[in-house]
């Protein structure tokens, strides 16, 4: 809130802060072709809350593909809607409607995705760093280890900024 003198008089000014999100969506590089294709994310019934109450318009997220790549950024646009137009998308080899969604734009995608995996393993009680890569500066991705993976089998999870900020560092910094 700032103050405005107006002769011996104060008058607040109220400011509206509108904190942006950071999240990463993940999903199968099928169906990111699909979403690209109609500048719009899905999500099934389980997400809804969340979709409803904390995505909002200008959230930014990254986009994760299975098996272990970053592949753009993202900013969503508008708020979510119910569609049940098939659009094309699957789940585990099956045609799946995804029907809570919300507008995508995309900010910029990877021209080679960026890739990350395990880089610990234990040997003898000890942890052995045999990997080094983009993981070990991630926070939202505590386990290090050959389950890395299981933080990105959901499809949407919120990030820091800072982690945000690390990953759209390497997309853009890609010659």
């Amino acid at each position: 809130m700032g103050k405005k003198e107006k002769g011996n008089m104060y008058s607040l000014d109220m400011v509206l802060v509108i904190k942006v999100r950071f999240w990463c969506m993940s999903t199968s590089e099928e169906n990111w072709r699909i979403c690209k294709q109609n500048s719009v994310w899905g999500m099934d019934a389980r997400y809804y809350i969340t979709l409803r109450d904390f995505v909002k318009d200008g959230d930014k997220a990254i986009v994760y593909t299975h098996g272990g790549k970053f592949v753009a950024i993202i900013r969503f646009s508008g708020g979510y809607f119910y569609s049940e137009e098939d659009i094309g998308w699957t789940k585990n080899g099956k045609k799946f409607l995804f029907p809570y969604r919300i507008k995508l734009n995309i900010i910029r995608e990877a021209k080679n995705p960026i890739k990350i995996s395990y880089s610990t393993e234990e040997k003898e009680n000890k942890a052995n760093h045999v990997n080094p890569n983009l993981i070990d500066k991630l926070t939202f991705i505590a386990d290090k280890g050959k389950t890395w993976n299981q933080y990105l089998q959901v499809s949407i999870i919120r990030i820091t900024e800072g982690d945000f900020d690390i990953i759209k560092n390497e997309i853009n910094n890609q010659t």
